[in-house]
């Protein structure tokens, strides 16, 4: 086999010096959406300062007066019955006490040392990537699951959707945080318009909503969107008995107010990050958080969590922006003498140089040169929960939509041979090939030669000299002829094809 004599690329980059790797100039950061979840949704107010750690507040309540007493004619005849002294229907009154109190939590970075972060050749990009985009998002992350554990904690009304219908549930959770759950019962289905419509009256009778000239005021329904995708099929029954739409972009419902859609006499709010469970046993569930963090090639770096999305038991809530009060720690000085620091107990990061604790022997951490410091936060607020009647919480299945494969209605093209040379043309070149003989003999078979990668369509060759075997070879749009018959080096001239292959069987 011989091939066109070419020179090796290496020849032009033997003696060139080159630095590797080569870092680019631009540094890329991960996206991650932004999740409000139930931050700003309810009401707020200020936890003071020097008011204790528990507060206790009355409520008045409402009384229903007994309608069913009886009702007596009215006589005119004279000294019959007591007409000045009417027998007399009782209606008292009452009040509910309730208490409410601060919970905190702090977070922190490890220490870090500005003589070393100095050595960082791109120290101030990424640590404005950190502020930005790691911590201030944290608390954001921080408060939502919080809300929405409060939200569900403090329900009034707490109901699984199960086979024998809505039934009354309570759950706890495990010491030492928030990963497991015991609850008195195992959600069977999903969240369907039926079981929302049969909540309606419930919140019309307390007070939750009023009779507007157009009917009644909305509801809202805070779930997934999955959830709501579901609630809104296409059921001609359903559509029929009720409403169901989406709003778009440009819609005051979903800019302003951050509603997706209606169904019914519920306005939906969509939320990003439900908290979800698995099933570990009966009554026994484990969170699965949207997120887990994985090693990365320095620290750690935060991926999509696909368990998040196969998980099929979920909160939802009918929800009411006047059912809780989110009221964080307000502090204040003491007394001008005692120039204490006032924090920010609202999850707003500082940077620390002061009493940063001890390393990883126990010695404390020396900082006189005031070149050490951290990151912390403090999260210190109460949720009060002023109508917790409007808000109940709906523990159901979930489900990802049902996949419908589709095929294609053409038949397979199959596999038909492509060209996409974008360069037609090219200037003749001059390739020479050294003529390989068997016993005396050229010999190359029929259809074996290739040009450019391509087989060429030819007939077999079988030659005993050189001249012979130019005359026989396909002229490949040049001309052959013989190089050097002492070396027995044949060329092709004027030939577009850079590349060819001539199989000499051997």
């Amino acid at each position: 086999m011989a091939s066109g004599d070419k020179i090796s690329c290496k020849a032009f980059f033997a003696s060139v010096l080159t630095q590797e790797p080569v870092y680019d100039k631009e540094i890329l950061k991960d996206v991650r959406p932004t999740e409000g979840g139930l931050m700003g949704y309810y009401q707020t107010g200020m936890f003071d300062a020097y008011s204790g750690v528990e507060h206790t507040f009355d409520r008045f309540n409402d009384v229903y007066p007994d309608v069913t007493k009886p009702w007596s004619d009215v006589s005119g005849t004279q000294c019959v019955g007591a007409p000045c002294d009417p027998d007399e229907n009782k209606i008292a009154w009452g009040t509910t006490r309730k208490t409410y109190g601060r919970q905190k939590t702090s977070w922190a970075t490890d220490v870090l040392c500005f003589d070393e972060i100095m050595t960082r050749t791109r120290a101030k990009e990424h640590f404005a990537q950190i502020i930005a985009d790691v911590l201030k998002p944290a608390t954001q992350r921080i408060m939502s699951f919080y809300l929405a554990r409060r939200a569900a904690e403090l329900a009034g009304k707490k109901l699984a959707i199960t086979a024998a219908g809505l039934v009354d549930f309570t759950f706890t959770w495990d010491s030492g945080g928030y990963q497991y759950m015991t609850a008195t019962q195992d959600p069977t289905g999903r969240l369907t318009p039926e079981i929302l419509r049969s909540r309606v009256y419930r919140q019309y009778a307390l007070g939750a909503i009023d009779m507007a000239k157009e009917g009644f005021d909305r509801l809202e329904l805070h779930t997934d969107i999955d959830t709501f995708h579901y609630l809104s099929k296409q059921d001609p029954v359903l559509l029929d008995a009720w409403r169901f739409g989406e709003f778009g972009p440009a819609a005051k419902e979903f800019f302003k107010y951050g509603f997706s859609g209606y169904v019914g006499d519920f306005m939906v709010k969509c939320l990003m990050f439900p908290i979800r469970f698995n099933k570990v046993s009966a009554g026994r569930y484990q969170v699965v958080l949207p997120y887990k963090n994985v090693a990365t090639t320095l620290g750690i770096r935060s991926e999509y969590n696909e368990d998040y999305e196969k998980a099929q038991w979920q909160f939802s809530y009918i929800n009411n922006k006047r059912a809780l009060r989110v009221m964080p720690f307000k502090p204040e000085a003491v007394n001008k003498e005692m120039p204490f620091l006032v924090r920010d107990y609202a999850g707003r990061w500082k940077f620390g140089t002061n009493d940063l604790g001890a390393d990883c022997n126990g010695k404390p951490v020396d900082n006189v040169r005031g070149n050490k410091g951290k990151f912390y936060a403090d999260f210190d607020l109460a949720v009060k929960p002023e109508h917790d009647e409007w808000l109940e919480l709906l523990f159901h299945k979930r489900d990802r939509p049902c996949i419908t494969i589709v095929s294609t209605c053409n038949t397979d093209p199959g596999y038909p041979q492509q060209y996409y040379n974008s360069y037609p043309t090219s200037c003749p070149s001059v390739l020479v090939f050294t003529a390989v003989a068997q016993g005396g003999t050229y010999v190359i078979a029929a259809n074996s030669i290739t040009a450019d990668g391509n087989v060429v369509t030819h007939i077999a060759v079988s030659q005993a000299t050189l001249a012979g075997l130019v005359a026989s070879l396909p002229t490949l749009g040049g001309t052959w002829s013989i190089y050097d018959a002492a070396t027995r080096k044949i060329q092709l001239s004027g030939s577009t094809f850079s590349s060819i292959t001539l199989p000499f069987a051997i």
